[in-house]
């Protein structure tokens, strides 16, 4: 039997004005998710449990079936998906080039969490002065890509926690009620100073840096035989390199979405082929909440539907299990991440049910059918032990 999981990523949200007061799911066209939802078990299943980040590392690691708590914050997960050396003594800190807008940095607003997702080209050898210019020997200031940077503290843990907003968080805010002037965190806030002082002199669509996600070495274990993801994040590639699970990557940079899924139906249908169990994992839908973007995140859908979707499950054969989840809240109008539990469905090709509703945030509430992400992988187990 074959144990699926495809995770939306921020996928759910809430009703938009630009949507004629719906979520993108509400108001996107999907008949084959529609479908599936048909002959599922729906609710809504909480992927955040309380007290922790919220965010995609905590929520994947929970629908992955690791244990969440072992999460120790961000930057080491995505140096470990850029196969950077790890030192369990040292602090890892994210850091995005951003664009801010004010007349200082102490009263600016990020515009653009990603400077627009700067280019690479434009921003390598930018990232590689400030380096120079800014970061003395206790740091080394890694360039991983686009808008995205890892701070590397050495000897730095004993820092750990370091309190940071994350910048998709605080998108159109004034950024002086997240500067932290005290212990710990002056020297960061130094730090995010000089370099707006430094990018104000380029020419360039980043003109500041924004820390966050500051993290030492985390455990994540589980038993990975059989199984496999399919993503195209750093992050993702981080869980899976610390976990040891195999990741099929699909990069989406530079072409278009619905060539990406080509490629990635492509690549999962081969997935299923030689594995068991498969975690598929897009990104699109988050990236598109944290730009502000509900009509383009409503067109994603529709294309994951229309071009993914139905040529997998027409692919698959005819014994399996399917989840389909969102990882979190992403919030279109904001850009916020939200923790509250999510849309799922859970579908067993050898136990079909009828229910009524559409995979939508309100029609799963209206379940009133609520789970853990421990209980939603349960569910493939007893699946197969039924067979």
């Amino acid at each position: 039997m074959k144990k699926i999981t495809l995770v939306l990523d921020g996928v759910a949200d809430r009703p938009n004005a630009a949507l004629a007061g719906k979520t993108p799911l509400e108001y996107a066209k999907t008949p084959n998710l529609d479908a599936l939802y048909k002959k599922s078990l729906g609710g809504t299943v909480l992927t955040i449990p309380e007290g922790l980040e919220v965010g995609s590392a905590v929520a994947n690691l929970s629908l992955l079936g690791f244990d969440p708590h072992t999460y120790r914050g961000r930057s080491i997960i995505e140096a470990a998906g850029l196969h950077l050396p790890m030192n369990e003594n040292d602090l890892y800190i994210r850091c995005n080039l951003v664009a801010f807008e004010g007349g200082s940095f102490e009263t600016s607003r990020i515009k653009s969490y990603s400077a627009y997702d700067i280019a690479t080209e434009i921003a390598e050898p930018v990232v590689r002065e400030l380096a120079e210019a800014v970061f003395d020997d206790e740091f080394e200031l890694v360039y991983c890509g686009s808008f995205r940077c890892t701070l590397i503290v050495k000897n730095g843990k004993k820092l750990y926690p370091v309190d940071f907003m994350p910048a998709h968080d605080i998108i159109g805010q004034d950024i002086a009620p997240f500067i932290r002037m005290e212990g710990n965190q002056a020297k960061f806030f130094e730090l995010m100073k000089k370099s707006y002082d430094f990018l104000q002199k380029k020419d360039i669509p980043a003109n500041g840096m924004w820390m966050w996600g500051a993290s030492i070495m985390p455990e994540i274990k589980g038993d990975t035989r059989g199984r496999v993801a399919l993503s195209e994040t750093l992050l993702m590639d981080g869980i899976t390199t610390i976990a040891g699970l195999p990741n099929v990557g699909t990069k989406r940079e530079g072409r278009t979405f619905e060539n990406f899924l080509e490629e990635k139906l492509e690549k999962a249908i081969n997935a299923v082929k030689e594995y068991e169990d498969i975690y598929v994992h897009i990104q699109e839908t988050d990236d598109l909440s944290h730009e502000l973007q509900p009509v383009e995140k409503m067109q994603a859908v529709e294309a994951i539907d229309r071009v993914f979707l139905g040529e997998f499950l027409g692919n698959i054969g005819n014994d399996y299990t399917i989840s389909v989840a969102s990882d979190h809240f992403t919030f279109s109008d904001t850009g916020a991440h939200g923790g509250e539990p999510v849309p799922f469905l859970f579908y067993d090709s050898h136990n079909e049910r009828e229910q009524g509703g559409r995979f939508t945030e309100q029609d799963s509430r209206n379940k009133k059918h609520l789970i853990t992400a421990a209980e939603l992988k349960a569910m493939q187990k007893q699946a197969e032990e039924r067979r």
